[in-house]
């Protein structure tokens, strides 16, 4: 009896193993910047793998809380989700009607106190909110124009403009 018990924890463990081996190779696709986009020692350069599916992700924070970046520059300006604000606890501001892939759609401006990822900290940044967006955020041209963008092979660089 006690070896069949050790024989299934230990296939237990080791399916369990499989399974968290398998989850962090996904998110790591999916996202391959978890990691470099929150170590602030790289001076004003950042440096971002692309994903698996040509993107380019990173981890950032809002007010303090953890988010995904997608960078995106043909979006005006950075734009989230209605839900995510909620979470935010974002201030609703004035309506606007945007053009988006899907058509139009009425959202808000919001103001994010404290923005950063990577080395960079932002304060006062408009952002756009909209019905429905996930929980990425767009990170738009109004904070990518401060940058000086070059891309390598499956890297962006990204140097801050002064």
């Amino acid at each position: 009896m006690r070896s069949t018990f050790s024989i299934v924890l230990l296939w237990l463990l080791v399916a369990g193993g499989i399974y968290w081996g398998f989850n962090a190779l996904i998110a790591y696709q999916y996202n391959p910047n978890t990691r470099t986009s929150l170590n602030a020692g790289q001076g004003q350069t950042l440096v971002l793998k692309r994903s698996k599916d040509g993107h380019f992700r990173l981890n950032g924070l809002i007010n303090g809380q953890p988010v995904v970046l997608l960078i995106d520059t043909g979006a005006s300006s950075m734009t989230l989700g209605a839900p995510l604000a909620e979470r935010l606890q974002l201030k609703v501001g004035e309506s606007f009607i945007s053009q988006t892939a899907n058509g139009q759609v009425v959202g808000y401006q919001s103001k994010l106190e404290q923005f950063s990822f990577g080395p960079f900290d932002f304060k006062n940044v408009t952002v756009g909110v909209v019905p429905q967006l996930g929980d990425e955020i767009l990170l738009g041209m109004n904070i990518i124009k401060r940058f000086d963008v070059m891309l390598k092979g499956d890297q962006m660089i990204l140097k801050m403009n002064h």
